[in-house]
């Protein structure tokens, strides 16, 4: 089997399950939300969520994903991609990461305290009577 798709939203995946369907595509899907549950929480955009818990389209035969792939593509969604994360930041080298962020906020940091060592220099020369 192989992931095609993903989505926080159950409408979307039984929407993408029934498109497959129709083109004569087996598909499974894993990570079902079970709605008569105590436990069942509506879904926020809002929320922050890695997407592991999120419902998963799978295909059953390796040679129809292809042809899944086609389909997908043709109503404008672009199919599942592992990494894709890490692919985006690697195409983008200019772009913001984690890694880049803890780089400037170090370098800030150090400008800081050398500009604080620097007063405290100036403010000792000037009380020793040098300035």
């Amino acid at each position: 089997m192989r992931q095609i798709y993903t989505s926080p939203r159950p409408e979307n995946i039984e929407r993408v399950v029934q498109l497959l369907a129709e083109h004569g595509i087996e598909t499974t899907v894993t990570n079902r939300r079970v709605y008569d549950r105590r436990s069942y929480s509506r879904f926020s955009y809002s929320a922050r969520d890695s997407g592991e818990d999120w419902p998963k389209v799978w295909i059953t035969r390796a040679e129809d994903q292809t042809r899944a792939r086609e389909v997908l593509r043709e109503i404008g969604i672009e199919p599942a991609t592992r990494y894709a994360n890490e692919l985006a930041t690697q195409r983008q080298p200019g772009a913001a990461g984690p890694a880049r962020h803890a780089h400037v906020a170090s370098r800030v940091r150090t400008a800081l305290v050398a500009a604080v060592g620097a007063m405290f220099v100036l403010l000792v020369l000037k009380m020793m009577g040098v300035f």
